[in-house]
């Protein structure tokens, strides 16, 4: 094997690594209802985005308001679990990750919601990683939402970026 595929390879695995340990965070502090330490997790402002929505959040009262529809969508379903499990992760510069995942949530080990697919990239600042854009697989027309409405796919980077200069 050559020497630049195998060291592809390490800085795919550390990627995934460092970005599987960051989704575990989320699930953690969502399971535990830490609204602070969630709040820990994002750079603000940082954006969302669904299908159709691009969402720029600016305050952590914005944060709060998501992590709240979570915390009632998990009561109201008797979720015990949320597991995010991450695909795949790359490094896009020395200071950011990109990675996909899926998020769970499950009730005694069943899913109780459809899976919802997510794009997600993190910044690296004083030696900490943050989310700075996240892209999920929602039809939904307003964020926060009661219920995720998955749809077929994630929208493209590119296409983003061409809705949000219009």
């Amino acid at each position: 094997m050559e020497k630049d595929t195998v060291e592809q390879r390490v800085k795919e695995s550390e990627a995934l690594h460092i970005y599987q340990d960051f989704i575990d965070s989320m699930s953690e502090c969502n399971m535990a209802g830490d609204l602070d330490a969630w709040c820990g997790l994002h750079v603000l402002p940082y954006t969302v985005h669904l299908d159709d929505l691009d969402k720029i959040v600016k305050t952590h009262d914005d944060s709060h308001k998501f992590f709240a529809m979570m915390t009632k969508l998990a009561e109201k379903h008797g979720v015990d679990h949320i597991k995010r499990v991450g695909e795949s992760a790359q490094r896009i510069s020395g200071d950011q990750i990109e990675g996909y995942h899926t998020c769970y949530l499950l009730k005694e080990g069943i899913q109780i919601v459809e899976p919802v697919d997510s794009r997600m990239r993190m910044l690296k600042q004083s030696g900490r990683w943050y989310l700075v854009e996240i892209t999920n697989n929602l039809s939904n027309q307003q964020f926060p939402y009661l219920k995720p409405k998955v749809s077929d796919g994630l929208q493209t980077s590119h296409a983003i970026k061409s809705r949000m200069q219009d």
